[in-house]
């Protein structure tokens, strides 16, 4: 899932190279770090590990030292952690058999089930109830990624949620009028239609088939506005083999088989967004990490919320959290005090600012600042209002990185026409119900 590091993302949150990672968070012996802790006087010492790189990294680095200037009681050191935020987690794990991991981490959403389960994480329910925190201004789909069965792993850090960008000029070559907001995905298929060029190596638009969450996470809003889900309540079943999801995928593989307007990206590194930068791609399926990019390459673009089934136009979201790890509880203290600054409204409008990221809070757009943020970023209004549609997170379940990867497997079989997707969707939910099976999941 970017190289400012929104994600989830994709930005969608999930890498396949981090699996065995994932699963090892869960396994890490119990106990507290045995590091010296800090003397009663004197400022209390935090590490934290950020995974930010470029305009982000500089602007988590602003604001710590912000912090440390009007906070004496606390110093806050800053390490980067892991070249980027993919690279969090081995770091982190193999860190946690140790006493040198930090006392605050930058970890994507989807990972929040694993580390509840390790005894190094701080459970930080009774911190969320201090009105200072303001937790119930925080988007309901930030809250949810960082709560696991009641405990809350963290503070949310980054927000972010899928719109469709759409190239104005090739569009418009096509003799194709913008999305509008009431749009369905008849007319998503359409358009992709009318501006694949087959001459001139131009598609409508494009879909990963590398394996990874990036081919997942865009099926699932296709699935949730149809009226089903990914797993059952108690995510013990798979069910996004249902009508709905057969409808979902289906129409994926009209357009990849029938219509051949999907390009369909096999390499890890998302050839997409380049597609896009370079004019050969009418509509791009994204995120607000890439208007940075686009606006370095100029590219004349809209934004569109999803299409929409039946009017709902739910989108997808991948939170991500500031994770607290245990080594004495004034350290834990003092990381909250510390996150409860650095998430409140002002400081959270000048990370926006410098960075693009979407208000993780709804308060931050009353600032009277909010407009000069929305005008440096065209279409970040759209995207920002999308919010709204983020109504539901991935399944918070430990086992999801295997279910994605079944799924992910299914898209690929089925829009390089090997198989019909009934089939593949139903021997997807076969082996996410054998994984979902075993105990301890």
């Amino acid at each position: 899932m970017a190289r400012i590091v929104f994600i989830g993302a994709g930005r969608a949150g999930i890498n396949r190279n981090v699996l065995a990672a994932v699963a090892a968070v869960a396994l890490v012996a119990t106990g507290c770090g045995s590091a010296a802790e800090e003397q009663a006087t004197g400022p209390v010492q935090l590490t934290i590990w950020h995974g930010q790189t470029d305009a982000a990294a500089k602007s988590i680095e602003k604001l710590v030292a912000q912090f440390n200037q009007g906070h004496p009681e606390i110093k806050v050191n800053i390490e980067p952690g892991a070249a980027t935020a993919d690279g969090m987690l081995p770091k982190l794990t193999a860190a946690l058999t140790s006493d040198a991991y930090p006392d605050i981490a930058y970890l994507y959403g989807s990972w929040a089930p694993n580390l509840a389960r390790n005894p190094k994480t701080a459970d930080l329910t009774a911190y969320t109830k201090d009105p200072a925190v303001g937790w119930a201004d925080f988007w309901s789909s930030e809250r949810a990624a960082a709560t696991v069965e009641g405990k809350v792993v963290g503070f949310p850090a980054v927000v972010d949620n899928m719109v469709v960008l759409y190239n104005k000029k090739l569009l418009a070559k096509a003799g194709v009028e913008a999305p509008k907001p009431d749009w369905a995905w008849d007319d998503f298929r359409a358009i992709a239609k009318k501006t694949t060029d087959a001459a001139s190596g131009t598609f409508g638009t494009t879909w990963a088939i590398s394996g990874g969450e990036e081919a997942v996470w865009g099926l699932w809003p296709l699935i949730w506005q149809a009226g089903g889900d990914v797993l059952s309540p108690d995510h013990k079943k798979a069910v996004f083999n249902s009508a709905a999801g057969q409808q979902a995928l289906g129409l994926l593989r009209g357009m990849a088989v029938d219509d051949k307007s999907l390009y369909l990206d096999s390499s890890p590194a998302e050839k997409g967004q380049k597609l896009f930068e370079s004019g050969r791609l009418g509509m791009f399926l994204s995120g607000p990490w890439v208007l940075p990019d686009l606006q370095t390459a100029k590219v004349d673009y809209g934004v569109a919320q999803l299409p929409g089934t039946n009017g709902n136009h739910e989108t997808v979201s991948g939170p991500d959290n500031w994770v607290v790890f245990k080594h004495d509880e004034r350290r834990v203290k003092a990381a909250a005090t510390f996150l409860t600054w650095l998430t409140a409204a002002d400081q959270q409008l000048e990370w926006m600012k410098d960075t693009g990221s979407l208000p993780i809070r709804e308060s931050i757009t009353k600032l009277p600042g909010y407009q000069d943020y929305l005008k440096k970023y065209p279409g970040i209004d759209v995207i920002s209002a999308n919010l709204a549609n983020a109504k539901r997170v991935r399944p918070p379940t430990t086992r999801y990185p295997r279910v994605s990867a079944f799924v992910a497997e299914a898209i690929a079989q089925t829009l390089l026409g090997k198989a019909d997707a009934k089939t593949a969707l139903d021997e997807a939910a076969a082996k996410s119900d054998a994984a979902l099976a075993v105990p301890g999941s």
